[in-house]
């Protein structure tokens, strides 16, 4: 777990060991040398190093909602963008500005489209840089793929306190705060997703093994599902 030292100050890397150990490698076939968007290298830092990281670990690119394999260009209220990734059908997506000249090669913001095909759809400026975003995104949708969960029902925030003793949080924004807003937490094979406020919290487990998930139970939870 050490790549949660890396998020606040080399993203790019904390993406590339998270991805790198919580995947295992397979045997790729070729890469799919079509784009919509130019060559890797005409992409911000971030984007391209993604994209080769999922040569080495295809499965982030089979997400349920994944980052592009070929961004597209649109256009906006605010601009000309660069689609990335979307999101049920497109229902939503999440872009970078795009000038004549290019997108900014360091580390552009991000914009939140909603229901992206409405001529009147406002973009919304995400909280995290693209380099933190993909880091987010990527913990996110490797959460909901994990082949083992747990989810508890709705309970008293504070009884959130021994169970965060035992993992580590990731110091990135809330996911999609206008919904859930899942703050990410850590341990050795286990990602934790929890949705809280003042009062009443809910945290939901994804695990690699069966058996990550069995020392949970002494935590006396209700569950709405559990794998263990």
């Amino acid at each position: 777990m050490e790549w949660v030292d890396l998020v606040n100050t080399e993203p790019i890397q904390a993406l590339e060991s998270f991805v790198l150990g919580w995947f295992p490698a397979e045997e790729t076939a070729p890469a799919d040398a079509r784009s919509t968007a130019g060559e890797p290298d005409s992409l911000p830092l971030a984007l391209s190093a993604f994209h080769r990281l999922a040569g080495l670990r295809p499965a982030i690119h089979r997400f349920h909602d994944p980052v592009l394999r070929h961004p597209k260009h649109a256009s906006g209220p605010l601009g000309d963008r660069l689609v990335f990734a979307e999101w049920a059908g497109a229902s939503m997506d999440w872009s970078i500005p795009w000038s004549p000249h290019g997108p900014d090669k360091t580390d552009p913001f991000v914009w939140h489209t909603e229901d992206p095909g409405n001529d009147d759809a406002e973009p919304i400026v995400e909280e995290e840089p693209l380099s933190r975003f993909l880091l987010q995104f990527t913990i996110f949708e490797a959460w909901l793929a994990a082949p083992y969960h747990a989810r508890t029902y709705t309970m008293p925030t504070a009884r959130l306190d021994a169970l965060c003793g035992m993992l580590r949080p990731v110091p990135l924004s809330p996911f999609l705060p206008t919904y859930q807003g899942e703050k990410f937490y850590v341990a050795p094979g286990l990602l934790a997703a929890v949705s809280s406020d003042e009062h009443e919290a809910m945290v939901s487990f994804g695990a690699l093994h069966r058996g990550t998930l069995t020392p949970l139970l002494e935590h006396g939870f209700r569950w709405v599902r559990f794998d263990g």
